[in-house]
């Protein structure tokens, strides 16, 4: 049977920050969640500067061309009654107002009744409603923040304040309370991941019937000791540098052991790593349980002290070629899987492409990209190095493989480093060898394909892909290390 390649998407030519916020399409999409609902695909993201404030919505009906739909909070000309203390969301800016004599700079929260969001993530209720979780910070750097859940009726809202979930105070004494996405796990059960810097990661969990907390605390119960940290704060999963998870509940994984394909059930948990700004990463861990514990390929909790830690690197900062925008600390993903079943990583990217082409001084502007994911035949998530154009997960054998790409590859191989990986052009030969780097490949099962390069064993999937720096479509390989943790990605350059 013949493959079946995506067509051209046409994506939208990338964009600068520019004043008509309207227009950024995929531009300053800065930590998206995605939401499917009636046939249209919703992406929330950080309060971007520009923009008005309370949360950026855009939509999209075919996951590749996005446009804006409006704020999730109606915050214009609020300030005064959050200054004067009635606000809707007045508990969430109560906690996190911060004066100028405190911080001198970065402030979020301001005492003229201001304030900015980040990363949220929405969910549609058990009561037909849309639960946005949102939080909010008092300065950029601190950990004095909050988590708390507001509803609406519709997908765009306005979302009105419901209940505070978690409070963290400045000090780093406890997690950072932000960056908050919801599991619907095993038994119907809900939880909400959170946390970032600092202590890291936590969970706690939610009532399925209201979104809210399922214990009921709140923070005076920790402060007057009527529960404990843990009881209060939630299950630790993760330590460090490391913040924007999501857990992913999937079933049926299909895994090979002693040579007999077997089912398995895993929580996948990824999270960022490293400087906004200069090297940030994706990261991955699974578990068979939502409070973990989360382990990489060698077994390792995840865990970051610097820019560097455990954890399988699905994606950091890499280009396919010179004349197309590179791939530039990507990072803060969810997992999205659609109706149709497709598997989605949307994800926030930067580009240096503007800086070369002299247009600009900056690079911090964020577009929301998704990519798709498969599962190895480890049942470890691998990552399409290319932005989803609508392809489809399909049977390849090696013939077909060497057939349509001539085994012409530009490879692409993560180290633990935090430079921008550059491709490398290799020739995959009948019989496993490689031409340009020296290792062997092969291919078994029904699209899955492995690497031994410099004694390490590569395991991944080839599916069709848009090769957006060549304009056509071709070939791409995915693959994760099983003793590196690093991916290996490869795209054909033979013209299909």
């Amino acid at each position: 049977m013949a493959l079946i390649y995506p067509k051209n998407p046409r994506f939208n030519k990338l964009k600068m920050r520019t004043p008509d916020y309207e227009s950024w399409q995929e531009g300053c999409a800065h930590d998206p969640s995605i939401l499917e609902w009636e046939g249209t695909y919703y992406a929330y993201s950080t309060d971007t500067f520009g923009a008005p404030n309370g949360y950026q919505i855009r939509t999209s009906t075919d996951l590749l061309h996005w446009e804006y739909a409006g704020s999730a909070f109606d915050l214009e000309g609020t300030a005064p009654r959050y200054k004067q203390g009635k606000g809707d969301l007045q508990p969430a800016y109560d906690w996190c107002v911060t004066s100028q004599s405190e911080v001198g700079y970065g402030i979020c929260t301001r005492r003229d009744g201001s304030m900015s969001f980040w990363a949220p993530d929405v969910v549609r209720g058990a009561d037909g409603k849309f639960w946005l979780y949102f939080c909010l910070t008092g300065y950029f750097g601190g950990s004095k923040s909050c988590i708390g859940l507001a509803k609406s009726s519709t997908p765009t809202g306005k979302f009105k304040f419901d209940s505070l979930l978690l409070c963290s105070p400045a000090g780093w004494r406890t997690p950072n309370c932000i960056d908050p996405q919801v599991l619907f796990a095993e038994g119907g059960k809900m939880y909400l991941v959170y946390g970032s810097y600092g202590l890291g990661l936590y969970l706690i969990e939610l009532d399925p019937a209201t979104g809210r907390r399922k214990d009921g605390r709140a923070y005076t119960d920790w402060i007057k000791k009527r529960c404990s940290f843990a009881e209060f704060y939630g299950t630790h999963l993760a330590s460090g540098s490391v913040e924007g998870a999501v857990i992913r509940y999937h079933e049926g994984v299909d895994v090979l052991e002693n040579g007999k394909w077997t089912k398995k059930n895993y929580y996948y948990l990824m999270c960022s790593y490293g400087s906004l700004s200069s090297d940030y990463c994706m990261r991955c861990g699974r578990s068979e349980t939502p409070e973990g514990p989360y382990l990489d390929v060698n077994g390792n909790p995840l865990v970051c002290s610097t820019d560097l830690g455990t954890g399988n690197k699905m994606l950091g900062s890499f280009r396919w070629s010179e004349n197309a925008p590179d791939f530039y600390c990507p990072g803060h993903n969810d997992m999205f899987v659609t109706s149709g079943g497709v598997r989605l990583i949307a994800y926030h990217c930067r580009t240096n492409w503007f800086i070369e082409q002299g247009m600009s001084r900056s690079n911090n502007f964020h577009y929301l990209y998704l990519g798709q994911y498969d599962f190895n035949s480890d049942g470890w998530p691998v990552m399409n190095g290319n932005r989803y154009a609508g392809e489809q997960i399909q049977e390849v054998t090696e013939e077909t493989l060497l057939n349509i790409t001539a085994g012409k590859f530009d490879l692409v191989l993560f180290t633990q480093g935090t430079t921008t990986v550059k491709p490398k052009r290799v020739i995959l030969r009948a019989g496993g060898a490689i031409n340009g780097i020296e290792g062997s490949w092969r291919m078994y099962g029904s699209h899955y394909i492995a690497f031994d390069i410099g004694g390490e064993e590569y395991l991944g999937v080839v599916m069709p892909a848009w090769i957006e720096d060549q304009n056509v479509a071709g070939l791409t390989v995915t693959c994760m290390g099983r003793t590196s943790g690093m991916a290996l990605l490869l795209n054909s350059t033979n013209k299909i």
